[in-house]
Parts: C-alpha cells; sequence; structure tokens
C-alpha cells in the first residue's frame, strides 16, 4: 500500500480525501516495481491496439502551445524526437503488460472496478500536456527523473488558445507546488486544476479511476472493498442507475475487447479440466460481481448464492484453480468462457 504521510490511515484518507481534496505524499511509493523504460513505452506506442500520443510544446509570445499527435508511430519517428519538449502517454498498459497490474496494489483501500487504466507517460525535458482538469481521481506516482507540479482547487478560466487538440487552462501561479522524485505521488480528486513539467527527463505511472457520470463514492468506507465486489452502498449511490452499474464498469474499448473462443473450442475445453485449471484472466478482462450477479467485459449472468464466493475467489485470484474448475457450474464457467474472460492457450 502507498506510504501515507504522517499519522494518515487509509480510513483517514478515504474519510478526508477521496473526491474530496489533493494529497502530496512524498516516498509514497518505496521501490515501486514493477516499472517499464523508456524503450518500452515507445515500443508500445508503435502497436496498432495500443492507445498512445505525444503533446510537444513550444513557447511563442511568453505563452507555451501545445500540439498532440496520435499514435501508432513509427519507430524511426520516435527516434528521431527532439531532446526536450514532448511528452509519450501511453494508456491501458497494464492491459498489454498484464504484470504491470500489481501496481495498482498500492491503492488497495479503493474498489479495483474502480480503477480505469495504467497510463505511463515518459516526458523529456520542458514536456508536459498543459494545465488541465481531469474528470477522474488519479494517482500520479513518480518513477525516474523530476517533474513540477503545480495544483489548486481554486477558479481557473479555460485557455482556447493554448492548443488546437487539448482542452487547456491558463497558466496559474498560486495554489500548491511540488517537484516530484521518484516514489513520490500525488492524489487528485477530479475537477482539480493541475499542470505537471519534466525538469529532467522522467516517467509517471498514472493510476486513474472509472466512474460513469451517475456515479460518485466520497463516502467510501474500507468495510465496502473486496476484489471485484460491488457494494450494497455501491447500488444505492447509482440509484436508478444501479442495473447498469456493473455492465458500465466493466465495459472495454473495443480495440481492447479480448477474442472470444469459437464453440468448438469452448466445448473441448470444457472436457478438459487440467487446461482450464491453467487458465488466467486476459490482460484486459474487467470482472465485477454483487450478490446476484457476474459481470465480464460489459456483459452480465445471475448466479446464485453458492456461486457468488466462487465468483469472489477469481476476483481475488484473477486465474482458474482446480477447485473453482470443479465447483463452478458448469454454464457459469462455459459463460465466462464465451465473453473471452481468459487468456487462452494458443492451441485448444
Amino acid at each position: 500500500m502507498l506510504k501515507l504521510p504522517g499519522t494518515l490511515t487509509a480510513e483517514t484518507f478515504l474519510a478526508r480525501h477521496w473526491q474530496k481534496k489533493p494529497l502530496f505524499m512524498p516516498g509514497g511509493v518505496e521501490g515501486m516495481t514493477p516499472t517499464v523504460t523508456r524503450n518500452e513505452l515507445a515500443w508500445l506506442a508503435t502497436l496498432d491496439d495500443v492507445e498512445s500520443r505525444i503533446v510537444f510544446s513550444r513557447r511563442a509570445d511568453k505563452q507555451i502551445r501545445y500540439h498532440a499527435e496520435t499514435g501508432p508511430f513509427e519507430d524511426s519517428f520516435l527516434r528521431t524526437l527532439p531532446k526536450r519538449d514532448w511528452t509519450l502517454l501511453v494508456h491501458d498498459v497494464e492491459k498489454h503488460l498484464p504484470a504491470m497490474r500489481k501496481l495498482f496494489k498500492y491503492v488497495p483501500f479503493v474498489p479495483d472496478w474502480r480503477i480505469d487504466d495504467l497510463m505511463v507517460s515518459f516526458a523529456a525535458p520542458g514536456g508536459g500536456v498543459g494545465p488541465h482538469r481531469d474528470n477522474y481521481d488519479v494517482f500520479l506516482c513518480q518513477g525516474i527523473g523530476l517533474r513540477e507540479w503545480r495544483y489548486t482547487t481554486g477558479p481557473v478560466d479555460e485557455d482556447p488558445l493554448a492548443s488546437d487538440d487539448l482542452a487547456l487552462l491558463q497558466e496559474f501561479h498560486d495554489g500548491e507546488h511540488h517537484v516530484t522524485r521518484k516514489g513520490d505521488v500525488l492524489y487528485l480528486p477530479p475537477g482539480v486544476a493541475h499542470w505537471g513539467t519534466a525538469q529532467r527527463a522522467c516517467l509517471t505511472y498514472s493510476i486513474g479511476m472509472r466512474a460513469p457520470e451517475f456515479y460518485a463514492d466520497p463516502d467510501l468506507e474500507l468495510h465496502e472493498i473486496r476484489p471485484g465486489y460491488l457494494s450494497p452502498e455501491a447500488k444505492i449511490r447509482a440509484a436508478k442507475d444501479a442495473p447498469s452499474l456493473g455492465r458500465r464498469v466493466t465495459e472495454l474499448k473495443d480495440w481492447l475487447r479480448p477474442q472470444a473462443p469459437e464453440d468448438e473450442e469452448i466445448a473441448t475445453l470444457m472436457k478438459t479440466p487440467g487446461s482450464l485449471r491453467k487458465l488466467k484472466l486476459h490482460g484486459m478482462t474487467r470482472i465485477a460481481y454483487d450478490d446476484e450477479n457476474v459481470y465480464v467485459n460489459g456483459a452480465i449472468q445471475a448466479i446464485d448464492k453458492r456461486t457468488v464466493s466462487l465468483v469472489a475467489e477469481l476476483c481475488a485470484r484473477r486465474r482458474l484453480s482446480r477447485a473453482l474448475v470443479n465447483d463452478l457450474e458448469p454454464e457459469c464457467l462455459r459463460w465466462l468462457l464465451g465473453q473471452g474472460a481468459f487468456e487462452l492457450p494458443r492451441e485448444v
């Protein structure tokens, strides 16, 4: 878990900061692992199914203007980037490199179905995306290098002249100011104006949260949190949209949807329990459950009380086991396979 400052506990973090006010955590992550290198990030940005962009910044007449280009990028283009004033951002890194999911262990006090993705950015000196607001919670974990952060909960006007590609704000110099070093973490709730600029070439790992437009949980409490679990309190917060909450929070971007196996492949797997026991959840799979349903990649399946505990184990382990294969109802297991929930062997 993150090393919270002073006497702050996970419980008091939720009460005082979560969806309420920012928190700077110097040394919040000690010895952050796993990590990616600049070269690995660049390689991801060349792939067709990876969402990436580069933001260039240049100063003109005392104002910085920002320009964004979207990937995938040619390797030759990446090799010719200038020495400063640009940022490469790669989204959903944990879905393409499943080992990176381990970074989510730093925020166990937030329901895992609230985590949208791990975005990793590499910024050359002077690089940044400009002053802006996000509509989601984010934990900004500093890897190598130095980054200057400014943020404020006060009013900041939009600046349409700053970029033709990005929704940016006017530069501001009041509020809080920190220079983050390796291991420092900055938490920002939705709507807080912030502005990061690399002082030295740096990597930043951004754990971004997901919530439908009808959902907010500033009253979140620790007792609600179990892997994959949509608590009764979450359903109450969702109000009239509660029936769609599970589907919405497990929906995938089209280009990230795992390919579901054919019916014949599923039938073959169902006949070979030894193969089933080796299956892990696909790196792109989103899974959640409540006391009545399981949700996978935007689909829903009703489950009985006995199956609830088995799905809970699957969410916690993110893989099948001998006991799960033996105890899950064949219909439920077949449905999970049909949603592309598992990473399948090359030949079934």
